[in-house]
């Protein structure tokens, strides 16, 4: 099982470094505020920017909540009838199912305070 499981996270890292140069960019002409999209007061300001930091994190939340949910199916289909394993299983599942309630909560409340509060 951890033999397969590593070649196939090793695999996913090759294909990642073997194509991750084919879409870099040279940074050597570009400011920090093309990156950082004008936080430097051009275009942009502080609300905006921490809306985009807090859109970031949410987003980040749901995606290790749906790894999570993924994770917590395998651990369930190949806990072989084991009770703890499934036990474990279930938690698992539970607590991610939670936290994509909680991220879509947050995504509710983060555009009610934009539309009604900040306005």
């Amino acid at each position: 099982m951890k033999n397969t499981l590593a070649k196939i996270s090793s695999g996913v890292v090759a294909t990642y470094v073997a194509f991750s140069g084919l879409l870099t960019e040279a940074f050597a002409q570009k400011r920090a505020s093309d990156w950082l999209g004008g936080i430097d007061g051009v275009g942009s300001t502080l609300d905006s920017w921490i809306i985009t930091m807090l859109n970031w994190a949410i987003g980040l939340a749901a995606l290790a909540a749906v790894g999570m949910l993924i994770y917590s199916g395998y651990m369930y289909i190949s806990a072989s009838g084991d009770e703890g394993k499934v036990e474990k299983a279930t938690k698992t599942l539970t607590f991610a199912i939670v936290g994509l309630v909680v991220c879509f909560i947050a995504v509710m409340l983060v555009q009610f305070v934009l539309t009604n509060i900040l306005k």
